[in-house]
């Protein structure tokens, strides 16, 4: 499918994604979501790094969410759908950059657990949005993401204290990306470091 080079968003109903990115360093190896590698500075992607497999595991509410599934149209929707992901939330486009969420299971609200964010570049895979995948509700899960400008994204994060509701994050951290294209592969660089504050102070 060929891509205009101009600002085009598609709205697709649904939610977020989920994905596991496997990793060389040990900085990120975390069984649980978790927020940490937001407080630090290590860039997990790399040029020529290949789309990370979903965790294996059984979804317990995707007969009960069919409305959050989405089907695989753009050819980045097939390549995520390969390595094992369920299609959810919008798919982002503009000029030569796309944005797909994947997700491996939904909570009993339907929202998304495990899931990750992948950024394509003239169709090429160019990183995720978190080096680990993400639960609704849980430190470190991306509530929001606006690619607003071709290679240049704005997300936002849950940051949960261990006193915090589990509807209420007290804290938010805001990252800015950009896909460097200046390499033989383009990859996502996370512009470090992230903007955290209280929401209560916003």
């Amino acid at each position: 499918m060929s891509k205009q080079k101009q600002s085009l968003i598609f709205i697709i109903p649904g939610f977020l994604v989920t994905t596991s990115l496997l990793l060389t360093s040990t900085t990120f190896a975390q069984t649980n979501p978790n927020g940490s590698w937001l407080d630090q500075e290590e860039n997990w992607n790399k040029p020529n790094n290949s789309i990370p497999k979903a965790p294996v595991e059984t979804a317990t509410n995707f007969e009960s969410c069919q409305h959050t599934i989405r089907p695989a149209v753009l050819p980045e929707d097939k390549l995520v759908k390969a390595a094992g992901w369920t299609l959810a939330n919008a798919a982002q486009i503009y000029g030569s950059t796309t944005i797909i969420t994947g997700m491996t299971d939904a909570d009993g609200m339907c929202r998304p657990m495990n899931f990750q964010v992948f950024v394509f570049t003239d169709g090429k895979f160019s990183g995720t949005l978190s080096p680990i995948p993400m639960t609704s509700r849980t430190d470190g899960s991306l509530f929001k993401v606006d690619l607003y400008r071709e290679s240049m994204i704005d997300a936002s994060f849950n940051r949960y204290l261990p006193t915090d509701a589990q509807c209420c994050a007290s804290r938010e951290s805001r990252i800015f990306y950009q896909v460097n294209t200046n390499t033989d592969a383009p990859f996502l660089v996370p512009q470090f470091p992230a903007n955290t504050y209280d929401r209560s102070s916003s």
